[in-house]
C-alpha cells in the first residue's frame, strides 16, 4: 500500500510532503540534489527526454527555447501554448509534466509508492483553473485526491505549532507568480476560513521584471542602448534581477555587472530604490487586503486580526514584513517556513477525513508500517495538525438572466463570495418548451458585478432534450454546486415531470457582446411559410459502423421534431457519386423506410466527392425557404468546388449547414453554410443534439 502526499504546485518553485509514518508529522520529501523545493520549469533535451526541476531550470539559464515555465500563470486558458521541439504544449500539459517528474522524484527520494495526492492552488484560482489543474494531475497518472487552497494549506501548518488558541490570522501568500491573501479563523481542532481575494498574474516574477526595467534605464542612460532588442540579454538580466532581489533580503545593497557587446556597466541597487521601483506591486497587495476586509461580514480592519502568517519565497521581501508590521501593529507569526508550508499543509489534508482525523489509510506506530488488515494489529492512528476544515467560495457564483422589466441582461447571483464550502443554490426559470422538446442555455458567471460582461463567463452549459408539458411552458430548477475543491457542478432538474436534464458543456462564443443588447433584441423570428428540407448523408468507407447508426438516429429524430404538414424532407447520400434516395415528401413513413435503409457505399461509391451540385434542379419545383443539412465525417476530394457549389445554392435562396464528424474540417464546414451558427464540427455523442438544435431553429 502507497503513500498519500500534498504537492505545492507552484509557479516558480514545486515541493512534495509527506507524513512520517514515526512521528506522525509533515514532512518535505528532498529532491534529488537535496532540496527542499524543486524549480517549476519542464524542458525537451535535445534528445528528446523530457527535463523537469533543476535539470529543465540549467537548460533555460543557457538560454535554450526548448523549456518553459511561469505557465502556472496562464492556467485554464486553452488557447495560450509554448512551443518546445516543433510541438506546441498548453499549460495543461506542463503542468502534468511536472507532477510526473515531482512524484517520480518523491518516489524515488522517499522509497515508497505515491498513491493519492492533494494538489495546492490559489484561493482566487477560477473554476477553470482547478478543473484545469485536476486534469494535469490526471494526465500525470496521479490519483487526485482533492484541490486544496494554499492560504488553507499555510494554516495547517501553522497548527503544527502547537497553538491551540483562538485566533484571527491573515494568510498573506506572495509567491512567485501569484498572490492570496485569507482571512481565517484557527484553533486547536479546526480551520474556518472567512474570506479569500488575490491575483494570479501578481508574484514575485513582477518584482524582478520592474528590478530588470531599472537596470535597462540605467544602461540606455549611460550608453544610449536599448536591451530589450536582445532576447538572450534580456534573459540574463531577469536572473541577475532575481539574484540582486534575494541577496537584498540580507545586504543593504547589491551590485549588478552588465557586459553588452563591449559596453560594460555597473549599477548599484540599495533597499531604498528597490523598494521605489517596486512600491506599486506592493500597494496592490495591500489594496487587495482592503478589499478583502470589506467583503467579509461583519467588516474586519486590521485592529480584528491576532497575527499574519507570510507563505511563499517572495515575503522574504524586507518590504513585505515592514508592511504587515505597520499594518497590524506587531510583526509576522513565526514558526512557518516561507517555502514548505503549503506542501506540509497538503500533506496533512491528504491523510485526513473531514473531521480531521487521520484517515483509514494512515496508521502509524513506533517502527510499524501502515497495514489494511491481517498480520500484526494496526497501531493507533496518529495525525500531528489534522484539522476540521471549513473553506469559502473566492468569488460569486451567477447567471445570465433577463432583467426583471426585460430591458437587459444582469447577473444573477446564486452562491455569493465567502460562502461556506461546500455551497449549494438554485434558481427556476420559466421556459417556453414547443412538442419537439425544448433546450436552455445557461452562462455561468464568476463574479457579483450586475453587468454581466463585468464578470468572468467561466462556462456554457447547455440542457437539451427538455420534455413538452402541457400549456408550452415549464419550470427548471437550475443548481450551482461549489465543491470541496472549489470546483463548480451545475445541473438542471424540470420542476412538472422531476426529471433530471441531459447536459453537455458547449465553447464559450468570442462575441458575448450581445449581452450588452436587450432581450427583445435576441428573440429569434419565426418561420411561417412552409419549406423544403434536404438532407445530405456522407456514406462513404469511414462512415461503417457505429458512425452510420447514429447518422440514422439523428436524422430519424430530426424528422420526429418537424411538423411534416409544413415541411417537406428529401434524403440524398453522397460517396463518389451522389445517390437521391427520396424526393421531398411530407410522408413520415417513406421518410424513416428510406433514411433506415442507408447503407455505405449504396449506389455512391466509398469516396467523398461534392453532392451540392445537384440539388438546385431537385429544389426548383418547390416554393418557400430552401435548406439543406450536409452530414460529413471527412475531407472531400475537391473542396474548391465544393465551397463554389454551395455559394450557387445560397446564390438561389438555398441555405446550406454543414455538419462534421471524425475527420472533418471545420473550416470547411463554415465555408459550404450560410447559416453558420448552426454548423461546425461535433461527436457522434452529440449528433443528435446537434439535429434537434436545427430542427428547433427552423421550427
Amino acid at each position: 500500500m502507497g503513500i498519500a502526499v500534498g504537492i505545492d504546485l507552484g509557479t516558480t518553485y514545486s515541493a512534495v510532503a509527506r507524513i512520517n509514518p514515526q512521528t506522525g508529522r509533515a514532512e518535505v520529501i528532498p529532491n534529488v540534489e537535496g532540496g527542499a523545493v524543486t524549480p517549476s520549469v519542464v524542458g525537451i533535451a535535445p534528445d528528446g527526454r523530457i527535463l523537469f526541476g533543476t535539470e529543465a531550470k540549467e537548460q533555460q539559464e543557457l538560454g535554450d527555447t526548448n523549456t518553459a515555465a511561469f505557465f502556472k500563470r496562464y492556467m485554464g486558458q486553452s488557447d495560450y501554448t509554448i512551443r518546445m521541439a516543433g510541438r506546441d504544449y498548453t499549460p495543461i500539459d506542463l503542468s502534468g509534466m511536472l507532477l510526473q517528474g515531482l512524484v517520480r522524484q518523491a518516489e524515488q527520494v522517499g522509497g515508497e509508492k505515491i498513491d493519492g495526492a492533494y494538489i495546492t492552488v490559489p484561493a482566487y484560482f477560477r473554476n477553470s483553473e482547478r478543473e484545469a489543474t485536476i486534469e494535469a494531475g490526471r494526465r500525470a497518472g496521479i490519483n487526485v485526491l482533492g484541490i486544496l487552497n494554499e492560504p488553507t494549506a499555510a494554516a495547517f501548518a501553522y497548527g503544527l505549532n502547537g497553538k491551540d488558541t483562538h485566533q484571527k490570522v491573515l494568510i498573506y501568500d506572495l509567491g512567485g507568480g501569484t498572490f492570496d491573501v485569507t482571512l481565517a479563523e484557527v484553533d486547536g481542532d479546526s480551520i474556518r476560513v472567512l474570506g479569500s481575494d488575490g491575483s494570479h498574474i501578481l508574484g514575485g516574477k513582477d518584482w524582478d521584471d520592474a528590478v530588470a526595467r531599472w537596470i535597462i534605464e540605467q544602461f540606455s542612460d549611460e550608453f544610449d542602448i536599448d536591451l530589450t532588442d536582445n532576447d538572450e540579454e534580456l534573459a540574463r538580466l531577469t536572473v541577475m534581477a532575481e539574484s540582486a532581489k534575494k541577496r537584498l533580503t540580507k545586504a543593504p545593497s547589491a551590485t549588478i555587472a552588465v557586459n553588452f557587446e563591449g559596453h560594460r556597466g555597473k549599477y548599484v541597487l540599495d533597499r531604498e530604490t528597490f523598494d521605489d521601483v517596486t512600491s506599486f506591486m506592493l500597494q496592490e497587495t495591500s489594496d487587495i487586503v482592503d478589499r478583502l476586509f470589506a467583503s467579509v461580514r461583519p467588516r474586519v480592519t486590521w485592529a480584528d486580526v491576532d497575527g499574519a502568517i507570510l507563505v511563499g519565497g517572495s515575503t522574504r521581501m524586507l518590504q513585505v514584513r515592514d508592511y504587515i508590521t505597520r499594518m497590524s501593529g506587531k510583526p509576522p507569526l513565526g514558526g512557518v517556513n516561507v517555502d514548505e508550508a503549503v506542501a506540509l499543509g497538503a500533506a496533512i489534508r491528504a491523510n485526513q477525513d473531514a473531521a480531521g482525523h487521520a484517515s483509514p489509510m494512515l496508521t502509524i506506530g513506533a517502527g510499524r508500517r501502515a497495514t489494511t488488515g491481517g498480520g500484526t494489529a494496526a497501531a493507533p492512528r496518529m495525525l500531528i495538525g489534522g484539522k476540521r476544515i471549513s473553506d469559502a467560495t473566492s468569488h460569486a457564483l451567477g447567471m445570465i438572466l433577463e432583467s426583471t422589466d426585460r430591458s437587459r441582461y444582469v447577473n444573477g447571483v446564486l452562491i455569493p463570495k465567502n460562502s461556506s464550502i461546500p455551497a449549494e443554490n438554485t434558481r427556476s426559470a420559466e421556459l417556453r418548451v414547443p412538442r419537439s422538446g425544448g433546450e436552455l442555455e445557461v452562462y455561468l458567471l464568476q463574479g457579483a458585478e450586475t453587468r454581466p460582461l463585468d464578470n468572468e463567463v467561466a462556462g456554457k452549459y447547455v440542457f437539451s432534450d427538455i420534455p413538452y408539458v402541457q400549456g408550452g411552458r415549464t419550470i427548471i430548477n437550475v443548481s450551482y454546486r461549489y465543491d470541496e475543491n472549489g470546483v463548480i457542478q451545475v445541473s438542471a432538474v424540470q420542476q412538472e415531470t422531476g426529471r433530471q436534464l441531459v447536459m453537455h458543456r458547449e465553447p464559450i462564443p468570442e462575441d458575448m457582446s450581445w449581452t450588452d443588447g436587450s432581450p427583445a433584441d435576441n428573440q429569434p423570428e419565426s418561420v411561417a411559410e412552409p419549406g423544403t428540407v434536404y438532407l445530405l448523408i456522407d456514406l462513404s468507407g469511414s462512415m461503417s459502423g457505429h458512425p452510420l447508426q447514429e447518422a440514422i438516429r439523428a436524422a430519424n429524430d430530426f424528422v420526429g421534431q418537424l411538423d411534416l404538414s409544413i415541411f417537406a424532407i428529401g434524403v440524398g447520400g453522397f460517396g463518389d457519386e451522389f445517390a437521391n434516395f427520396c424526393s421531398p415528401t411530407h410522408d413520415e413513413r417513406a421518410l424513416r423506410d428510406c433514411i433506415n435503409r442507408l447503407k455505405v457505399g449504396r449506389e455512391t461509391g466509398y469516396g467523398t466527392e461534392s453532392p451540392l451540385g445537384h440539388m438546385p434542379p431537385l429544389l426548383s419545383e418547390f416554393d418557400g425557404a430552401k435548406l439543406i443539412i450536409i452530414l460529413t465525417d471527412g475531407i472531400w476530394f475537391d473542396a474548391r468546388s465544393a465551397v463554389s457549389e454551395a455559394q450557387r445554392c445560397n446564390d438561389m435562396g438555398i441555405d446550406t449547414i454543414g455538419i462534421g464528424i471524425g475527420e472533418a474540417d471545420e473550416q470547411f464546414l463554415q465555408k459550404i453554410s450560410s447559416i453558420q451558427d448552426l454548423s461546425g464540427l461535433t461527436d457522434l455523442s452529440h449528433l443528435s443534439e446537434s439535429f434537434s438544435k436545427i430542427a428547433r431553429a427552423i421550427s
